[in-house]
């Protein structure tokens, strides 16, 4: 019997962690976060991108913050706040656009 695999749509998944102690660093702290999140998703819309956007609580990178992670098999963007926004999507579209 063939199983057919189908194929992961790419997202971008965005660290959205706010921790409570603002000594310790965080992504949502440093104006990446939710506010990150809904830019990426307005803009990804209006180019007609086909990759998602994905939140997640902590990417494992809070000294490097604010924090996103392309994949499937993509690299993780440290500093990603939303002054770089023409940037970010710049390396997004091309993410999306390259066949694994």
């Amino acid at each position: 019997m063939r199983v057919s695999m189908g194929t992961e749509m790419k997202k971008v998944i965005v660290c959205i962690n706010h921790r409570a102690n603002p000594a310790q660093p965080s992504c949502g702290a440093r104006g990446g976060g939710e506010e990150l999140a809904e830019r990426l998703e307005k803009e990804i819309e209006a180019k007609g991108l086909n990759i998602r956007v994905e939140r997640f609580s902590c990417l494992g990178f809070c000294k490097d913050g604010p924090v996103l992670k392309l994949s499937p098999g993509g690299r993780f963007v440290c500093e990603a706040t939303p002054d770089k926004l023409e940037e970010l999507l710049q390396e997004i579209e091309c993410f999306s656009r390259h066949s694994d």
